[in-house]
C-alpha cells in the first residue's frame, strides 16, 4: 500500500474482523487509573502542565522514599459524587511516576460509591469495618465508606506499591 491509497478490500476485511473480535470479548478494559490519571502514563510533568491548576510539593513517604504530593486539582465525578483528587508521585523530578490517586468525597453517599466501585471493578476482594478492597491486574483500591461522618476516602495504587498498600491496610 502506498501513501494516499485506500487499503485493499482484503486488508479492510482483516482490520474489521480484528475490531469485531476485540468488541466481542465481552470484557470491558481494566482500569489503570481514575479519570485521566493513569499509572503507566501520568508523570509529575503532566500535573505541572495541567491548565486546570493544582499545586505540588515535596513530601516523604513513611518508608523514607522521596515523593511529591499534588493537591487542589480539578475534581472528578464518580457517578454523581464529586471527588477531590490528590496525587502522589515517586520522586520530585518531572518524570516521576504516579504511585497513588487519593479521592476525597464529601457528602458521600456510601451506597452510591459502592455501587460505582462494583460496576467499575466488580465485587470487592474483601470487606471489613466500613471498608472495601478491590484489585485488578493493574491496581489495588481501598475505599473507606465512610472515613469520617459524611466523607469517604478512596486510595488507588498500582500493584507495585506493596509498602503503601500494606500501610493503608493497617490504618
Amino acid at each position: 500500500m502506498t501513501s494516499g491509497t485506500a487499503p485493499s478490500p482484503g486488508v479492510a476485511a482483516v482490520v474489521a474482523m480484528a475490531a469485531l473480535a476485540l468488541a466481542c470479548t465481552g470484557r470491558a478494559p481494566e482500569f489503570d487509573g481514575i479519570g485521566r490519571w493513569r499509572f503507566a502514563h501520568t508523570t509529575l510533568q503532566d500535573v505541572r502542565e495541567d491548565p486546570t491548576g493544582g499545586r505540588c510539593q515535596p513530601t516523604e513517604l513513611r518508608d523514607g522514599r522521596k515523593a511529591t504530593w499534588c493537591f487542589a486539582l480539578a475534581p472528578i465525578k464518580l457517578k454523581t459524587l464529586p471527588a477531590e483528587v490528590d496525587l502522589y508521585f515517586l520522586g520530585t523530578e518531572p518524570t516521576a511516576r504516579l504511585i497513588e490517586i487519593q479521592l476525597k468525597i464529601r457528602g458521600c453517599r456510601e451506597g452510591e460509591l459502592e455501587q460505582w466501585l462494583r460496576g467499575a471493578f466488580g465485587p470487592p476482594i474483601q470487606t471489613r469495618d466500613a471498608r472495601g478492597y478491590w484489585k485488578n491486574s493493574v491496581l489495588w483500591l481501598a475505599a473507606r465508606m465512610p472515613s469520617e461522618p459524611g466523607r469517604c476516602l478512596v486510595h488507588v495504587l498500582p500493584l507495585s506499591e506493596n509498602a503503601e498498600i500494606e500501610r493503608i491496610k493497617q490504618e
